[in-house]
């Protein structure tokens, strides 16, 4: 088996949901004096967004400090799948949130929108909004940087909120401007539907996760440097599998050699091909070989 650089420690990770945890504090701090100051629904459906925000990055910091344990005696392929739990909590938190937020704007309008102080609110929102904006750029582009699917559904969910707060400053200033005050609660349903499918979009993807779904682009690469090289020294292969958890990919496949071939050539070039493929990886890559003679029975083909 070959592996290429060790897992590097998550220190970038780490720091970015550090940047997270503070900067949602700070924002939820804001968005709830917006609400109380304005009583606009669609800024409540931001602040909501941040409390399920700040929830979520608990389990995510937690999520990475179990994702980058080494493989034990109970987990021997490691911890890494932790991170499709994590993303999916919070894909699910997220459409726990909107359905809040549908609820709340649904009920307003059939009661009655009353709005106040619109000029500050909006503001502070306005502003709450584009910190979001700039923190989830940066916690989606580290998460793609580290492949860590924990990070980047944070960010995913940071941007949403940012959407949330962009929508919630337009319905403001249309409600004010026109006097329909219903455009409020109505924002807060678009993009409380909006954020069901950000939801979805997060759930999705950890399903893939924990069912081994492979990457089409990597697997290309890796069948790519086995053709070549199995020309190269007129061998065979078959059975290619590849699955990705976390910052590492998992790949195996069976290599047909001569009969006649020693145990010591066909393991060097197993070792040879391996390498080969581990260096072709964007992140940490175990790779096994199985040695296969060229005439065997078809059962075991």
């Amino acid at each position: 088996m070959a592996n290429n650089d060790a897992v590097t420690t998550p220190a970038a990770e780490a720091r970015a949901m550090n940047i997270s945890l503070v900067v949602g504090v700070c924002m939820l701090a804001a968005k709830w004096v917006a609400y109380v100051l304005t009583g606009s629904i669609a800024i409540f459906s931001d602040a909501a967004e941040s409390v399920v925000h700040i929830i979520a990055v608990v389990f995510a910091w937690r999520a990475l400090r179990i994702m980058h344990r080494p493989p034990d005696e109970d987990h021997h392929f490691g911890h890494e799948k932790i991170g499709f739990m994590s993303a999916a909590i919070e894909g699910g938190l997220i459409i726990l949130a909107a359905g809040v937020i549908l609820w709340t704007a649904i009920d307003k309008l059939m009661t009655g929108v009353t709005l106040e102080r619109i000029g500050i609110g909006s503001a502070i929102t306005a502003g709450a909004g584009a910190i979001n904006a700039l923190l989830g750029w940066y916690l989606v582009r580290t998460g793609r940087q580290e492949h860590s699917l924990v990070i980047v559904a944070n960010g995913k969910h940071i941007l949403t909120d940012a959407w949330t707060s962009a929508g919630a400053v337009i319905g403001l200033l249309l409600a004010t401007s026109t006097g329909w005050l219903w455009l409020d609660p109505v924002m807060a349903i678009i993009f409380g539907l909006n954020i069901i499918r950000e939801g979805r979009s997060l759930i999705s993807a950890s399903v893939d996760g924990l069912m081994d779904k492979t990457n089409p682009v990597l697997e290309q690469t890796v069948r790519t440097i086995l053709d070549a090289f199995a020309a190269k020294y007129g061998l065979t292969h078959h059975r290619l599998r590849l699955r990705e958890s976390g910052p590492r990919v998992h790949i195996d496949y069976h290599v047909q050699v001569p009969d006649d071939m020693s145990v010591l050539e066909a393991h060097a070039l197993a070792t040879e091909l391996e390498e080969s493929i581990a260096a072709a990886m964007p992140k940490h890559a175990e790779v096994i070989s199985h040695i296969e003679p060229t005439t065997q029975p078809d059962g075991h083909r």
